[in-house]
């Protein structure tokens, strides 16, 4: 634990934990490409040796193409919460009668959670964005403190950056650097609205500090009594060990190398596009500048009243009359030629050519980078095709892409699963006495493991090549119901019928001329001939006659349903077959008697 004085001396500066410079340089490696920042680093790096007025202007007109690259990388990341098996399930049945139904843990983090309305949406929204920064520290701090007895205190899950971690001994204290600010009257009157706030956390308190002209003071402090440290980390990628502690990065670190390419280079293609691209014009010019008759200084006297010359400010020096600045819409200014030189050739003015394919080729390489560093995280399909390879699907390797979004959703689980406990330990503590029985109301979150990330045009694609390939129906048939699910996504309902279409099938994926082949040669039951032909309109029948709880039966019972229609087809067709037969036999008997009323009798008797 910190003595007061060791506190005040963290507060003020005065010392760092050991890890505090790595845990910066881990994070902000990946952050200037997250959050649009500009590389001074990178560029520095690739071009040392530039005029300081260069790279003001790099800076300048710098544009972060590497943000929207993460950007993609995030919003799929988004989707985890969109899973169909991501669940946040709580047991009412665990609690407690001391607990009013308004109070409950569910009810607070799913429903009345500061900020966010719940918990669910501050990881995907806050947490998620940040876990760009691994070290970074999560703390369950109090929101508002209770004003009455009977109030429940309002904790809430806060991040602190790596830069903002001043202290941090694992497992037992912190000094974190708040964002917040708090304003002061000064001595002489004067408001201060930049004051820092800082947090004390150990296993037994949690101590909010302000900064005040003197120093820093306590605002309040709240005495959990926990006997465990309320902080963690986001965690990611085991780094190394260091002075007992784990360095992490982020998930998304394997990106970093091909993002630092994309963007060097993108600032060398600005400066290209400069130079290479914008027209520049030149003219042959012999007229004198008529502010320094074409000397390009002017005599004068200087302070001291001694001759002076100066460089003429009309002709930038030139001696040249109507003298331009070389500019994307300026010209260069060429003096005709002297005695035993070219002749000036005519026309005497035109444009300069340039070698644009350096331009293409870099932004080129650009692209590469970018699709590089979705690659790095199996990604890729998610990076731009280009324009010259439009017909070529994106690769992509459903395994890969499941294990890296499977790392980043234990992650989030894990720091979801810290978030409950410890906001159930400051609401209940003191409520419910027993440890088992405050543990028995948390919830339960299983980490997901069905992701809707892919697009719609890569399972189509996948379907394309499963039957080029003669993939097994069943295959084909799963295809077309995740096909299904995504097109439909918005529409459940539509996404449902589709899927109990192709599960209800029996043939799925055989064309009707296969069928009939089948059925003739005895292959398939004339039930499972008449269900298959008829699944569009069996499968809207049932759900016309059982509404929505169609879709929530066990498959046998649909299966049941299908056999039922598919019962009432078949007896109509046999009734009608009967009718036929009926009418076939009766118009044989009635061809007889017209043959033997109309045949001869000669020939009658010949052919007895």
């Amino acid at each position: 634990m910190l003595t007061t004085d060791e506190i005040q001396m963290v507060l003020t500066g005065g010392a760092k934990h050991a890890n505090y410079d790595i845990t910066i340089k881990l994070a902000e490696d990946l952050r200037i490409h997250a959050n649009g920042e500009y590389p001074v680093k990178l560029i520095d790096e690739r071009r040392p040796n530039e005029d300081s007025s260069i790279k003001e202007y790099r800076e300048k007109i710098y544009t972060p193409i590497t943000k929207k690259t993460v950007s993609k990388v995030f919003s799929s990341l988004g989707k985890i919460r969109r899973s169909s098996d991501w669940i946040i399930q709580f047991d009412p049945e665990k609690i407690p009668a001391s607990i009013t139904a308004s109070e409950t843990l569910e009810e607070y983090c799913e429903y009345k959670y500061p900020r966010y309305t719940s918990i669910t949406n501050w990881a995907f929204f806050e947490l998620l964005p940040r876990s760009i920064d691994a070290n970074a520290l999560v703390a369950v701090i109090p929101y508002r403190l209770p004003e009455a007895l009977n109030e429940y205190i309002q904790p809430v899950a806060k991040i602190f950056d790596s830069n903002q971690v001043w202290w941090y001994q694992p497992e037992v204290n912190c000094v974190l650097l708040s964002s917040e600010t708090v304003q002061q009257t000064l001595s002489n009157g004067k408001i201060k609205n930049d004051y820092k706030v800082f947090y004390y956390i150990d296993t037994e308190n949690v101590i909010r500090y302000n900064e005040t002209e003197k120093g820093f003071v306590v605002e309040w402090e709240w005495q959990h009594g926990f006997g465990k440290l309320p902080v963690t980390k986001i965690k990611g990628r085991y780094v190394k060990e260091a002075n007992n502690d784990i360095i992490y990065e982020s998930r998304l670190s394997p990106m970093i190398p091909s993002l630092n390419e994309a963007a060097r280079e993108y600032s060398d293609l600005q400066a290209g596009i400069v130079q290479h691209m914008h027209l520049e014009k030149y003219v042959y010019q012999n007229t004198e500048c008529p502010e320094c008759s074409g000397n390009g200084e002017i005599m004068g006297c200087d302070e001291n009243g001694c001759p002076s010359t100066t460089r003429c400010t009309k002709c930038k020096g030139t001696g040249i009359g109507s003298y331009k600045d070389v500019s994307p819409y300026g010209m260069v200014v060429v003096t005709p030629s002297k005695i035993g030189e070219g002749n000036i050739p005519s026309p005497p003015i035109g444009y300069v050519g340039k070698d644009v394919s350096i331009l293409t080729l870099q932004a080129q390489r650009i692209k590469q980078h970018e699709r590089d560093a979705m690659s790095a995280i199996n990604m890729e399909f998610l990076s731009e095709v280009p324009l010259d390879q439009s017909g070529i699907s994106k690769a992509w390797d459903r395994d890969e892409l499941n294990n890296f979004v499977g790392y980043v959703a234990e992650d989030i689980v894990a720091i979801l699963d810290f978030v409950y406990y410890f906001i159930n330990e400051y609401r209940y503590h003191d409520i419910v006495p027993q440890l088992e029985k405050r543990e028995e109301m948390l919830p339960t979150i299983p980490v997901p493991e069905k992701y809707d990330l892919v697009t719609a045009s890569m399972i189509i694609n996948d379907l394309k090549v499963a039957r080029e390939a003669g993939v097994n129906p069943i295959i084909i048939r799963q295809l077309e119901i995740e096909l299904a699910q995504k097109r439909f996504n918005a529409n459940p309902e539509s996404a449902y019928m589709l899927q109990s279409t192709y599960t209800l099938d029996p043939l799925p994926g055989i064309s009707e001329d296969e069928k009939m082949a089948r059925l003739s040669n005895g292959g398939i039951t004339k039930m499972a001939y008449i269900i298959s032909s008829n699944i569009i309109s069996f499968v809207q029948r049932a759900i016309f006659e059982h509404g929505n709880k169609f879709f929530k039966m066990k498959l046998d019972e649909k299966q049941d349903i299908m056999a039922g229609y598919a019962m009432e087809v078949k007896e109509v067709n046999s009734a009608a077959n009967a009718v036929s037969d009926v009418f076939a036999q009766q118009n044989e008997e009635i061809d007889h008697e017209i043959i033997d009323e109309n045949t001869p009798p000669s020939i009658m008797n010949n052919s007895r």
